[in-house]
């Protein structure tokens, strides 16, 4: 049957017969190479008496791990108690490089193991080129599937919480080791290449034991923000442009064309310096120095792609376009004086090379586009003539860029055109000028408090104590008209004028800088159409597109509820005619993972995550509103993880569409992207997935399974608040059992880890799952799960839950 629940019976089933043997071996080997490099680098480094004991512990260990039994466990127990504090310090560092280096060693070796499949018979389990031979097998035209490919779109949302523990300095040098060990692989190196490898593996380790591996200071927003664009720019911003003319290729073995220029499969957006939830430390200037950070790091890579065109683009002739073009820009281009005559083709490019005068055109533009947000970033003065010259809009980008795209194919220079030209094209398309788009994250509490002064200073009342349809009301009065709200000299506290700061923040600055603007902890309506009212203000009195408004669901009410909080937005005509008017009849609504299964438990957070999806799909399309979600989902299975493959095709029928929105959170980034040959498997996966979700018919759910979901939800549900909520000792216990406190002083994130001070309810999801991770224990993994299978089988169940 073609449907997605074979699609998953058979995923599940290839999954667990996947033989590894060979794989462990080349695994295991690698691992322990660079077992023996580290120890060689802590004999040097290290005393003779601290290696010796460093060394047995490793050997105790190992002992331990193959023997398994209280004997080797307690011997290590023992050798470690006559351990002094330095010895422990040390010993802990080694076995936090060992994890390190092994986790890379994996990495590599899922590269190695889906460049095997690709070679295969078989290909690559998640590939694209398997699901479209899927799907033709299954009677779906090719043009079809290619126009189904065309139109998918997965954004993918880097945040920096919670925080790769690993610092900057650490994982570049593991990156590196990880790089070099994919050319010792290679069976195409000579003798000294394979030499240089092997030292270069050797220095990497050195470097990292002889580097601190503990962030002395917190980190800023601002460098969560480079963090997130590093992971960008060292693998991503290269192999997007390459995934793409794979795909181009196998839509090419099919006899079909490639894929449009303009086709943006991934697109990406962040939180680092936009999430101000619960981080009093992301301010208005810290998130426009974030976006001034973002445009300045694109801007600089962009240049560097110009030069490399200068080069390659050194063609005598082009179409009258171009040369028409060029005419024009000769009479325009100011910036063009005082060029630096120590760089290539800065002071003089020859009239007779069309492609490097048009270049030279945007490379200046582009050059004083780097130049403007640098000074912003210095708090320096800027030439008003060069601000004039900045770019500020990919389409301003792309308009020289098609030009000579367009002339190359037009003059039999085609084949020109679809190298460097082209990735840069593409990388316009996706990247923009800015990298990544910014999403705005506030607390709805937070607009509330806001509102609430606000209206006592104009003599309205108390809104934070007015019924959701009084203020439902209220709010209506204001988006259907041009009243004004705030008073111009009203004088506000110093957290409510850091919310209205915000909005006008966000007047401020490029649309393509900012992404969605997301309230967390979303309950009514209200919640939504109060930050319409505040960005109406705030852009009053300029000639500004609001942000598009996402509520956050993260609490099992809220998901509960969330059917009910659209259709009463949708029938609300102000806002109802804003989403029509502005965003084409589209709304976004997140849906949080982390929260709803610290909330509920993890059954019945993913049971109200499905059904909320559900009747949210059916109430867009009762008022004809295209209905997007965005995913909240982390790494860990307590936050929502697993395998992204299997979560996209068990996704609810009609809630993806050839659109997809999933957070990408700090602690996997390295898994999804640290390897240039991990991007290209991410990509296929979201890829293959999303486009077997759209084409493949979603199974029916029996009546049966329902019911069998809903009582095991209940009772999961009853037993996890029983305990976490209800049962007085427990906060005690998970306060002694985990480093809960120890995490909090911990220099590994900006973001404190409570909202207030209280007990489980007011810390955050990820320390919360954090602090369990830690022990091993994984309690909000499983708690309640026992429950609701017992209650099931109790039941009679056994034939459902198969």
């Amino acid at each position: 049957m073609d449907s997605r629940q074979e699609a998953l019976s058979k995923l599940l089933r290839a999954r667990a017969r996947v033989g590894t043997d060979d794989l462990d071996t080349a695994l295991g080997q690698d691992v322990h190479m660079l077992r023996t490099d580290l120890l060689g680098v802590v004999q040097r480094c290290e005393s003779a008496g601290m290696y010796a004991k460093l060394e047995k512990m490793a050997r105790l260990s190992q002992v331990d791990n193959l023997e398994q039994s209280e004997d080797s466990f307690q011997a290590m127990v023992k050798f470690m108690d006559g351990m002094t504090s330095e010895e422990l310090i040390k010993m802990t560092s080694l076995y936090s490089h060992m994890m390190n280096l092994a986790n890379m060693v994996e990495h590599v070796h899922r590269v190695l193991g889906s460049r095997r499949d690709l070679r295969g018979k078989d290909g690559f389990e998640f590939s694209v080129e398997k699901a479209f031979s899927e799907l033709v097998k299954q009677g779906h035209s090719p043009s079809r599937i290619r126009a189904t490919l065309c139109k998918q779109k997965v954004e993918m949302v880097l945040t920096a919480h919670p925080t790769q523990a690993l610092r900057r300095s650490l994982l570049s040098k593991l990156q590196n080791v990880g790089h070099d060990l994919l050319r010792l692989r290679s069976s195409e190196l000579v003798p000294q290449e394979r030499s240089h490898a092997r030292n270069r593996i050797k220095e990497n380790i050195h470097a990292m034991w002889r580097t601190d591996e503990v962030r002395r200071t917190k980190p800023r927003p601002e460098d969560e923000a480079r963090s997130t664009l590093q992971v960008l720019e060292r693998t991503v911003w290269n192999a997007l442009p390459q995934y793409l003319k794979f795909i181009d290729g196998m839509l090419s073995r099919h006899k079909l064309k490639p894929l449009p220029i303009d086709c943006t499969p991934f697109v990406f957006g962040s939180w680092a310096g936009g999430d101000r939830d619960g981080n009093p430390f992301v301010t208005p200037d810290v998130t426009k120095h974030v976006v001034f950070i973002n445009r300045f790091r694109a801007a600089t890579l962009y240049l560097e792609l110009i030069e490399t065109l200068m080069f390659d683009l050194s063609m005598l002739s082009a179409d009258e376009e171009l040369m028409s073009y060029n005419e024009t820009l000769s009479k325009s281009n100011e910036v063009v004086m005082g060029r630096a005559v120590f760089r290539e083709f800065w002071n003089h490019v020859p009239k007779s090379e069309p492609y490097r005068i048009c270049l030279a055109y945007v490379r200046d533009r582009m050059s004083a586009t780097r130049d403007y947000y640098e000074a912003q970033l210095n708090d320096r003065p800027v030439d008003p003539d060069i601000e004039k010259k900045i770019y500020k809009s990919k389409e301003d980008f792309l308009e020289p860029m098609m030009k000579m795209y367009n002339s190359l194919h037009k003059h039999g220079d085609g084949i020109v055109a679809q190298g460097e030209l082209l990735d840069t094209i593409r990388r316009i398309h996706a990247f923009g000028l800015s990298m990544v788009r910014l999403d705005i994250r506030q607390e709805a509490d937070r607009h509330t408090e806001a509102m609430t002064e606000i209206t006592e200073y104009i003599g309205d009342g108390r809104y934070s104590d007015w019924t959701e349809e009084k203020r439902v009301e209220y709010l209506n009065s204001f988006l259907s008209s041009n009243r004004p709200l705030i008073p111009r000299y009203m004088k506000c506290s110093d957290r409510v004028q850091e919310i209205l700061d915000t909005f006008k923040m966000i007047c401020g600055l490029d649309r393509d800088s900012l992404g969605a603007y997301i309230i967390s902890m979303c309950m009514n309506p209200s919640d939504v159409l109060l930050v319409e009212v505040l960005q109406h203000e705030a852009a009053s009195s300029m000639d500004v597109v609001p942000l598009r408004v996402v509520p956050l669901l993260e609490t099992i009410h809220a998901l509960q509820t969330g059917a009910k909080t659209l259709e009463n937005l949708f029938q609300n005509e102000a806002y109802l005619s804003q989403l029509r008017s502005r965003f084409n009849s589209v709304q976004e609504v997140m849906v949080g993972y982390s929260d709803s299964g610290k909330d509920g438990g993890r059954v019945t957070s993913a049971w109200e995550l499905y059904k909320s999806q559900e009747s949210m799909v059916a109430v867009a399309e009762k008022y004809s509103v295209v209905l997007r979600f965005f995913h909240g989902r982390g790494g860990t299975v307590g936050r929502g993880g697993g395998p992204q493959h299997l979560a996209i095709l068990s996704q609810p029928p009609k809630s993806i569409n050839g659109y997809l929105r999933v957070t990408i959170q700090g602690e996997v980034q390295q898994q999804d992207f640290g390897l240039p040959g991990l991007c290209y498997n991410t990509f296929e996966m979201y890829s293959s997935a999303v486009l077997k979700a759209d084409m493949l018919i979603s199974p029916e759910t029996k009546d049966s399974w329902r019911q069998t979901m809903e009582d095991m939800s209940r009772s999961s549900y009853r037993k996890y608040r029983e305990i976490v909520y209800e049962e007085p000792r427990f906060v005690e216990y998970f306060r002694h059992a985990t480093p809960e406190r120890e995490l909090g002083l911990l220099n590994i994130g900006s973001r404190p880890q409570k909202r207030k001070e209280g007990g489980v309810e007011t810390l955050r999801a990820i320390p919360w799952v954090f602090s369990w991770t830690q022990t091993r224990l994984h309690l909000p993994v499983w708690l309640g799960l026992g429950t609701a299978v017992h209650d099931a089988l109790g039941k009679g169940r056994q034939e459902d839950l198969r």
